[in-house]
């Protein structure tokens, strides 16, 4: 029983020791020792794997994020436990090998997440697929010149990007460019290539163009070309040019059309006047056109037929004028006219003196030769028209007349000579007057001078005739044709001549008149006369009130009445415009005159220049002022009754800023800058700042009695230096700050 005891404490000492010292098999790994590919389009990338631990049995593959379970072809695996195999690619992608499985830790298929192990290996690979670009480099017609704008076109701007040729005969403005600028040196074909480079993919395309050239064209002179064109053959001028480029040419010579077939062409041109000849348009056989600095040369075409000129047609008032004809140079000239009766004083003179025997149109004829080439003008006409002047009589030259209220002057006016219509001047000596649309003969005449009472009992109009006009513009004018009207003073009857003011106070003295016969005064009530007969005599009012007093005039039966009216009264009160006051700064104030407890008031200005808002209100608002001293009425009445009281009231505006400079540097002259009246506004702020815009001194004040003298210190305690400053200034009564400059010397 002993020894079995001892075997079994043995056997169970063996198993804890066992158990004791047992140890799980290593974690197999797996790494990507493969290096990073790149590739253009699809294509397949062989994946290198190193193992670690017991021979491997399956893993798991990431591509991008996607696992899929592999089986290890043994087959394959080295001794070193290296395994290859190839996959296709067709994008970028990410390969990581996530698990590992081996003998000790196996796959399996019902839970391939749960069985083998998590791969502690890091390592991955890039397989890098490039996308081919597909460049266009473009499509063109043939090409007129020598330059072109390319128009290509790329899939990213970002790759590599370059033009070439095949050959070589000319520049690009920008090789790298789908739409750079070519030049090329000469015509023919030139077979562009476009390239673009995505990292391992490149791709070009091509296109031919041709470039036709353009062709250039020259006009020799051979001097100037002289012509007359007054005789009877046609001219022309046979022309040297020279062409260069591709035949045939089209060309124009000014507006006419023709065609070369070789280099060079002689076009006989017919010219018909001075001018300048050149070449304004070429084409060659490829329709391209020449450029206009590469057409030069002109011809210079002289038709010697002089231009007469016999100068403005004219009215002449008589029978004589000077003509007024402008010769030309190295040539003689002569007047022809097929009108009767026209003398000239020198025929072949440009300028002579023509006389006609009669009014009349006449038309003249200038026509010049000239010295070379004996060339004859067209001859230039004139009409001179000789026309007669008017002669004005009156049928007599004085009347006298009535002062009745409608009586008038009969006047017969006739003209004799000249050309109607005629218009007929005159005045009254302090008046003008004109009648119009008379005709030779007699017209009558009205008149109505108006009886002047300073002349009385008789005054005097003297109606000057100053002249008379014909159709043609002729005037004759005349210095005594005087016709005069004397005007008897008709007598009236009891009239009131002067009527006082209205009155202000309740005594109005009166004043009428009388021609003759009696008179007396009456009214209804409420006051006296001093004397109800005398014409001159005091009325007392009774009462504030509307009054008519009536002036009676009585010869036997027949009375002539006038009335007077007026109103009694009172004076306005108080009246007073306000205190004179001295303003600075400002261009707007308010007036403070005393409200009226009777009446009412008006402003006006009698000095200065300034808008009273309201003339009617006592506290009105005046703008528009600028520095000066303005004087403005505060005038009064009691509802327009012509009773005024007024009072007048002074203000001063003075200039309220200094744009000049200072110099504080202690010699006690002009040691401040100072804005004078500043102490009278609210709420100032005054800063400075330098030509840079930056602040070197501020001031503020919030009261009335804050004055601005400055002394040239800055913000920062430190004396400014002497210079130019800026400087702005604001305050309430202002209506928008003050922008000036200083300067500050030292």
């Amino acid at each position: 029983m002993k020894n079995i005891l001892h075997i079994l404490l043995f056997f169970a000492i063996n198993i804890i020791y066992i158990s004791v010292n047992a140890q799980d098999p290593p974690y197999p790994t797996a790494t990507i020792i493969s290096e990073d590919v790149e590739y253009c389009g699809s294509e397949e990338a062989e994946i290198e794997i190193q193992f670690t631990g017991t021979t491997p049995s399956n893993f798991a593959l990431s591509i991008n994020g996607d696992i899929s379970f592999w089986e290890v072809d043994i087959t394959k695996l080295t001794s070193e436990l290296l395994y290859s195999f190839t996959l296709p690619f067709p994008q970028t992608s990410e390969i990581a090998i996530t698990r590992v499985y081996d003998n000790n830790y196996q796959y399996d298929v019902n839970n391939p997440m749960g069985s083998g192990v998590e791969n502690s290996s890091n390592s991955s690979m890039i397989v890098q697929i490039d996308e081919m670009p597909s460049p266009n480099a473009g499509t063109y017609d043939a090409i007129c010149g020598y330059e072109l704008t390319l128009d290509g076109t790329v899939t990213d701007q970002t790759h590599t990007i370059y033009w070439n040729d095949l050959t070589g005969v000319g520049d690009y403005s920008d090789v790298n460019s789908p739409t750079s600028k070519f030049t090329a040196d000469q015509e023919g074909d030139v077979t562009f290539i476009l390239t673009e480079i995505n990292g391992m993919c490149t791709a070009k395309d091509e296109v031919t163009v041709t470039f036709l050239g353009a062709p250039t064209a020259a006009l020799n002179s051979s001097g100037e070309f002289k012509f007359c064109s007054s005789d009877s053959d046609p001219d022309f001028i046979s022309m040297d040019i020279a062409f260069t480029g591709n035949a045939p040419f089209n060309y124009k010579i000014n507006e006419g059309d023709y065609t070369s077939d070789g280099a060079t062409d002689n076009p006989s041109i017919e010219v018909f006047a001075s001018g300048e000849y050149s070449i304004t348009e070429v084409t060659d056989v490829n329709g391209c056109y020449a450029p206009a600095e590469d057409i030069t040369g002109t011809q210079i075409v002289t038709d010697l037929k002089p231009v007469a000129y016999a100068g403005e047609d004219q009215i002449i008032c008589g029978k004589e004028f000077t003509l007024e004809a402008t010769p030309s140079s190295n040539t003689s000239g002569e007047w022809t006219s097929k009108s009767v009766g026209i003398n000239y004083a020198d025929a072949t003179n440009a300028n002579t003196t023509v006389t006609s025997d009669d009014y009349q149109l006449v038309t003249l004829t200038w026509t010049e030769t000239s010295d070379e080439m004996n060339c004859v003008s067209t001859g230039d006409d004139v009409q001179i028209r000789f026309a007669e002047p008017p002669v004005l009589e009156l049928s007599k030259t004085e009347d006298e007349i009535c002062d009745d209220g409608s009586s008038f002057s009969y006047l017969t006016l006739n003209v004799t000579n000249g050309n109607e219509p005629f218009s007929v001047f005159y005045n009254d000596e302090s008046k003008d007057y004109s009648e119009s649309d008379l005709t030779l003969g007699v017209t009558p005449l009205k008149l109505y001078p108006e009886f002047n009472s300073t002349e009385s009992p008789q005054s005097i109009t003297r109606y000057n005739f100053t002249s008379i006009t014909g159709a043609y513009g002729c005037t004759t004018t005349y210095s005594d044709l005087t016709y005069t009207v004397k005007v008897d003073e008709k007598p009236e009857v009891s009239v009131v001549n002067y009527i006082q003011d209205i009155p202000c106070n309740p005594i109005i003295e009166l004043e009428a008149s009388t021609s003759f016969g009696t008179g007396y005064w009456s009214f209804e009530s409420d006051g006296t006369f001093d004397d109800e007969n005398n014409p001159y005599t005091k009325f007392t009012a009774t009462t504030s009130k509307d009054y008519i007093l009536i002036w009676n005039d009585t010869n036997g039966e027949c009375t002539t009445s006038s009335e007077v009216a007026f109103s009694v009264l009172p004076f306005p009160d108080p009246v007073f415009a306000g205190i004179d006051s001295i303003i600075y700064g400002l261009d707007k104030i308010q007036l403070y005159a005393e409200p009226l407890n009777i009446g009412k008031g008006t402003w006006s200005l009698l000095e200065g220049y300034a808008t009273i808002e309201n003339t009617f209100s006592n506290s009105s608002v005046v703008s528009g002022m600028d520095p000066g001293v303005y004087k403005f009425l505060w005038s009064t009445d009691v509802m327009g009754g012509g009773c005024t009281v007024k009072d007048t009231v002074v203000i001063t505006i003075k200039e309220l800023f200094q744009t000049g400079g200072f110099s504080p540097n202690g010699d006690a002259v002009n040691e401040y800058f100072e804005i004078p009246g500043s102490v009278h506004l609210t709420n100032i702020h005054f800063v400075v700042f330098d030509k840079l815009g930056k602040l070197k001194y501020e001031e503020k004040g919030a009261g009335s009695d804050h004055e601005i003298k400055w002394d040239g210190v800055g913000i920062d305690g430190e004396a400014l230096p002497a210079g130019v400053y800026y400087y702005v200034f604001e305050a309430d009564e202002l209506s928008k700050p003050v922008k000036k400059y200083l300067v500050l010397k030292r």
